[in-house]
């Protein structure tokens, strides 16, 4: 099973993640803006040391595959490149 978690601060940050689907992929999405969101993205990022939103992880049966980092260029753009080329596999 295959498990994308998404931490964002504004909805256009993840417009286009949103938008895609497949159905053997389970998204969760983190809005840091809300009470509830803000306790789990800051623990999810700063686990794995990421400091702007939006941050993606791709996990796989619960370990990390892959993660995006803002740090380093367009997370949605990066994230729909790899689960379109299903490099999760």
């Amino acid at each position: 099973m295959i498990e994308v978690s998404v931490v964002y601060s504004d909805e256009k940050q993840i417009e286009k993640v949103r938008e895609f689907s497949n159905d053997s992929l389970t998204f969760n999405f983190i809005d840091i803006s809300t009470k509830k969101g803000r306790k789990d993205g800051w623990a999810l990022k700063n686990y794995w040391g990421a400091s702007l939103d939006p941050f993606a992880i791709v996990l796989k049966s619960g370990k990390p595959i892959k993660a995006f980092y803002s740090e380093s260029g367009d997370v949605s753009e990066e994230l729909l490149n790899y689960l379109n080329n299903k490099q999760y596999e």
